[in-house]
């Protein structure tokens, strides 16, 4: 039961934190400007909203990943795969 808590715990620490990262990647993206001094806004800085965007989705979607634990169900359908694949040369060669 603690693995299971704790599993959640860090799959919705992941979701939150990936969407606080997208909020911050659009913001950078929309805005152009890295505090409120500047009157020009900085093209590195559109760049690494981009980045932020990325890095937020991949949070997000590790999260949900380890939510919903597709990471077992994901290994266990490749394995599914490379057995019929193994089934079909074996039968290929009688």
């Amino acid at each position: 039961m603690a693995k299971t808590t704790k599993t959640k715990i860090i799959s919705l620490s992941l979701i939150i934190s990936g969407i606080l990262v997208l909020i911050a990647g659009i913001s950078m993206v929309q805005t152009g400007f890295a505090s409120f001094d500047d009157n020009e806004p900085k093209v590195g800085l559109y760049i690494g909203g981009i980045f932020t965007i990325v890095g937020g989705v991949f949070l997000t979607i590790a999260g949900i990943m380890i939510l919903f634990d597709f990471k077992k169900k994901l290994i266990h359908m490749f394995g599914n795969v490379a057995n019929a694949i193994e089934e079909e040369r074996k039968q290929e060669k009688r």
